[in-house]
């Protein structure tokens, strides 16, 4: 019993009670400052990644997914989402859509397309492509096989 009240006393003074500790004060206060920590977990947007690891021209992107989703559920965007890979030390991100008949372009985290070109080095990003992390789903997507 004391060590548990050595562990909790701390705690309990950051709260603010006194030593005649009213357990259903502390609860209560615990509760609180549980409620204020998911809040702020929560408020941020909802990437599958760190906010800062999503660059600006796809959470616009993302932002009017949203929108069009919302206004139009119905649309296949609903069954987008974006995801990141590794190439060459670079990310690439692609959107994939499990309606869509064209394949994902690979884009830059600086927002550029890679071509690729049946003769060109970069037709490899495909064959080496690795690390596939989700960026954003939207609410009917569905994992596809990877190209």
């Amino acid at each position: 019993m004391r060590k548990l009240r050595s562990v909790f006393l701390p705690i309990i003074a950051l709260i603010g009670c006194s030593k005649n500790i009213d357990k259903y004060n502390v609860m209560k206060k615990l509760a609180l400052l549980l409620f204020i920590s998911i809040m702020f977990v929560t408020c941020e947007k909802d990437y599958l990644i760190s906010n800062k690891d999503v660059p600006d021209w796809l959470k616009a992107d993302i932002k009017l997914q949203e929108q069009i989703i919302k206004d139009s559920p119905q649309l296949m965007n609903a069954y987008g989402g974006w995801l990141r890979y590794d190439w060459q030390n670079e990310y690439y991100f692609e959107y994939h859509n499990s309606l869509s008949s064209s394949s994902p372009r690979a884009i830059s985290a600086g927002g550029d397309t890679l071509h690729i070109w049946a003769n060109d080095i970069n037709t490899d990003y495909y064959k080496e492509k690795c690390c596939k992390t989700y960026i954003w789903k939207a609410p009917k997507f569905s994992d596809i096989p990877d190209i």
